[in-house]
C-alpha cells in the first residue's frame, strides 16, 4: 500500500479482492484497520473465503454480504459482490445477487461497470484451483453476456496473474501480497518468486483500460 501510493499519488481508490485475513478473527481486522488508518482515500472489498464478511464489515462497510453494493464513480460502476461460502474455500452467488446484478446492468448499460469478486468466474488452467473457484460460474456468466459493453471483472483468489478476454469481457487477477501459487498446477504449490504484487487500473473517458502489475522487490 505504501508504495503504491508513493508511485501513484493520485488513484481515487483501493480496491481488495478479498482474503484480508486467513483466519477471519477480530485481531487480524484490527490489525488491517491500523494499516488502512494511514491512508486518506475511499478503501473497498469485497469477502474472500477465509474472511468473515461481517467483521470485515466492521472495518470496511462497504463490503457486501447479503445484497451487491453499488459505489457510482461518475460515468463508472463499482460493483462489490459477496462469493463467500461459510466454512468452504469455494465461491457461489446467491440468485439474490445474481438477480440484484442483472437489475443494476439492465438498467446502467450507459455506464462502465467494473465488477469485483473474490472467486475467479473462468479457468485459469490449474486443476486443484479450478476446482475451488465460482461454483455457480455459469449462471454468472449468463447474466454478464447480456451486458458485455463497457466491463471489466476484477477477482483475487488465486494468487497469481491472470489477464483474460472473453469476446468483449475484460477479466483480471492480481498476485497475492504474501505467497504465490505456480500458474498451470495440476496440485497446489506455492512459490515466494514472483514476489508480492498490486495492480493498477486505469480506465479513461474512452472506456479504454490500462493496467499494469507492480511487484515489491
Amino acid at each position: 500500500l505504501s508504495q503504491c501510493q508513493t508511485r501513484y499519488s493520485d488513484i481515487d481508490f483501493l480496491l481488495i479482492t478479498g482474503d484480508v485475513s486467513q483466519t477471519g478473527s477480530k485481531q487480524s481486522y484490527t490489525i488491517f484497520k491500523s494499516v488502512i488508518q494511514q491512508y486518506d482515500l475511499p478503501i473497498y472489498c469485497v469477502p474472500g473465503n477465509h474472511d468473515t464478511p461481517k467483521s470485515l464489515q466492521h472495518i470496511v462497510p462497504s463490503c457486501p454480504d447479503n445484497s451487491i453494493n453499488i459505489i457510482q464513480l461518475g460515468k463508472f460502476s463499482l460493483v462489490l459482490l459477496n462469493s463467500w461460502v461459510e466454512n468452504k474455500n469455494h465461491g457461489r452467488l446467491s440468485q439474490r445477487c445474481l438477480q440484484q446484478l442483472d437489475e443494476h446492468l439492465q438498467n446502467n448499460e450507459d455506464q462502465f461497470n467494473i465488477i469485483a469478486i473474490h472467486h475467479p468466474p473462468v479457468l485459469i488452467n490449474s486443476k486443484w484451483l479450478d476446482g475451488l473457484g465460482l461454483q455457480n460460474k455459469t449462471e454468472f456468466l449468463q447474466v454478464i453476456h447480456k451486458y458485455l459493453q463497457n466491463m471489466l471483472i476484477l477477482f483475487g483468489h488465486i494468487h497469481q496473474e491472470i489477464d483474460q478476454q472473453l469476446e468483449n469481457l475484460r477479466l483480471l487477477s492480481t498476485p497475492s501480497t504474501c505467497h504465490q501459487f505456480k500458474a498451470n498446477s495440476e496440485h497446489m504449490h506455492r512459490v515466494y518468486t514472483p514476489p508480492p504484487a498490486y495492480r493498477l487500473v486505469e480506465l479513461t473517458t474512452t472506456n479504454s483500460i490500462n493496467t499494469k502489475v507492480h511487484y515489491i522487490k
